[in-house]
């Protein structure tokens, strides 16, 4: 039981408090799917755990793309307002071409390659906006890249923040229209992605003793594609989230039940809808899969250690 192991390795740091509360509210819900200003969020680190304290949440994981900055802004802060608080990230990947997404949970931070990854993230992305910028001024659009910068601060860079740009400038009247116009997979200023291959990022999680988890499959994929992302490793699937019908749901949860991978879920809050504070400790888990994940990371930490 990850209680036990808890107990003996202390592989997350949780405090004798929060241990209690683990083994006693073992069915109290997690929501392992969240975003802040670090990346893309319109709400601060603390912010967010402030509206998940008042959802009756008792774990979460801050997933913002490609960083960890939003987690460490408020480990403690976290802690201190009773939540359990997992190490999460949003790894952007390249599978044939297109952008796929990977939830790592739980890797140690100190690791060197994993950390090295992370820091070229950001120069990937920051290349690549400055790409789209360049496509936009070719299509007429008086657009700066430091107009874009101003917007994204010291997140992560995104197309969320060139389409809050043109938004700001009114060239369009939405972000939604800027995305439907122009920096879809198919528009006029998109530039292909230059991210690592899914695989490598898969392998990655699992050499830094951290679970993965394939992000809000949605329809984007087939059954050969899940079966390459497994072969790579892949430890599970994000089933719950709220671009999910109950049939998508459904069919992803007899998968991972008849693959023997895990489940995980999320609200994939963002704070930039007026609808998505209802997700908050609705679309979530149980601490029972939330458990799962947390064993397998800590048992490959443990691994780990015995074998180096």
């Amino acid at each position: 039981m990850i209680v036990q192991l808890l107990k003996q390795q202390n592989c997350f740091g949780i405090q004798p408090k929060l241990q209690t509360f683990w083994e006693n509210e073992i069915r109290l819900k997690a929501d392992l799917h969240l975003h802040t200003t670090a990346s893309d969020g319109l709400l601060n680190p603390f912010q967010v755990v402030d509206l998940t304290v008042k959802s009756g949440l008792k774990a979460i994981s801050i997933t913002d793309h490609d960083t960890v900055d939003g987690y460490l802004a408020v480990r403690e802060y976290a802690s201190e307002k009773g939540i359990h608080l997992v190490c999460g990230a949003e790894i952007t990947t390249d599978f044939k071409g297109r952008e796929c997404h990977i939830l790592a949970y739980d890797f140690d931070l100190e690791h060197p390659a994993f950390s090295k990854m992370l820091t070229g993230q950001r120069g990937i992305r920051r290349v690549r906006a400055n790409e789209i910028v360049s496509k936009l001024n070719k299509l007429g659009f008086d657009l700066d890249i430091n107009e874009v910068q101003a917007e994204s601060g010291k997140a992560t860079i995104s197309r969320n923040h060139i389409a809050a740009a043109l938004q700001r400038k009114r060239f369009v009247t939405t972000k939604r229209e800027a995305f439907d116009r122009y920096l879809h997979s198919k528009g006029p200023a998109y530039v292909t992605n230059n991210y690592p291959e899914v695989c490598s990022v898969i392998k990655l999680i699992r050499d830094a003793g951290g679970v993965s988890i394939l992000a809000h499959p949605g329809k984007s994929y087939i059954y050969a594609d899940l079966k390459y992302f497994m072969d790579a490793g892949l430890d599970g699937i994000e089933y719950l989230h709220p671009s999910h019908s109950y049939l998508l749901q459904k069919k992803y949860k007899e998968y991972a039940v008849n693959y023997g991978l895990l489940l995980s879920g999320g609200s994939d809050f963002h704070g930039s809808k007026p609808h998505e504070e209802q997700y908050l400790g609705t679309i979530c888990v149980d601490m029972e899969k939330l458990d799962k994940i947390l064993e397998l990371s800590c048992k490959r930490k443990i691994s780990i250690e015995t074998q180096s």
